[in-house]
This record gives C-alpha cells, sequence and structure tokens, in this order.
C-alpha cells in the first residue's frame, strides 16, 4: 500500500476505533440484530461507520489447536477470556465503531447520552445481552506503519 492509499484509508474510517465486545443468549440473536439495524443510522448520520461481527468459537479453537500442534502455545480464545457458557448457550459478538479522532468520539458519545430518540434502542440492546455481564470497551488509536 502506497502513502496515498494509507491516506484514503485513514480518511475513509478515522484514526479513531472504539471497540465493544459482549456476550449475548443465542436465543437473543435476531431480536439484536433488529436493534443493531435500528441503530446503525444514527450512527451513520453522526458520520460513524460501524460493524458487527459474531465469534465463530469453533473456527477459533481450530486455529489455537493448529497453533499448539506446532509448538506455539500462545493464543487463547476469547470466548475462554470471556467466560461464554460452557453448555454454548451463548455467543459473543464484537461491535467495532470507527471515528475520525478522539475528539469525534467524544462527540458522538455525548449526543447519543443526550438523544431520546435511540434511548428505547439503547435500553432494548441493554436487556438483550447475557445478564450479569458488563462490555468489555476499549478506545483505540490508528498507527501509522
Amino acid at each position: 500500500m502506497n502513502k496515498n492509499e494509507s491516506s484514503m484509508e485513514m480518511e475513509e474510517t478515522g484514526s479513531r476505533l472504539q471497540a465493544f465486545l459482549y456476550r449475548t443468549p443465542k436465543k437473543n440473536h435476531d431480536a439484536l440484530v433488529q436493534n443493531q439495524k435500528q441503530l446503525v443510522p444514527w450512527f451513520k448520520n453522526q458520520g460513524v461507520r460501524i460493524q458487527y461481527y459474531q465469534l465463530r468459537s469453533s473456527e477459533t479453537q481450530a486455529a489455537i489447536d493448529s497453533a499448539k500442534e506446532n509448538g506455539m502455545d500462545l493464543m487463547d480464545s476469547i470466548a475462554k477470556t470471556l467466560s461464554t457458557a460452557e453448555d454454548e448457550e451463548e455467543e459473543v459478538w464484537m461491535e467495532l465503531q470507527y471515528y475520525r479522532d478522539p475528539a469525534h468520539a467524544d462527540e458522538v458519545y455525548a449526543k447519543m447520552m443526550q438523544d431520546k430518540s435511540i434511548e428505547s434502542l439503547g435500553n432494548e440492546f441493554f436487556g438483550l445481552i447475557a445478564k450479569g455481564t458488563k462490555l468489555v470497551m476499549g478506545g483505540f488509536s490508528r498507527l501509522s506503519v
């Protein structure tokens, strides 16, 4: 990737990433998808690109097992780290929110806390994630490499 391509990618995605990991009961899958579909336009209107992913534990474990078989016991599963239910009744989801910069993230978060039009969607979301759990989140700044 040349310098211009890197700059264009930076403009498209921004330099700030907020990542969230959370667990949800499998029975809430469809309701959570519908909830997120309703939230995406709000974020887009704020200039935020948002994406959702679901962890594929079996695929992850296969990669970890393969590494161990080759003498690299350096990885562990996110599902294990987040202590998902052993009976696999829960799913691990990841949400990625891309902002122009940290100030943009702060601005959007402040708007979200004040916007009563999405309050019910937020409440619904927190009712759909696994009870007794918290969202694991982190803010990341893009590195120029």
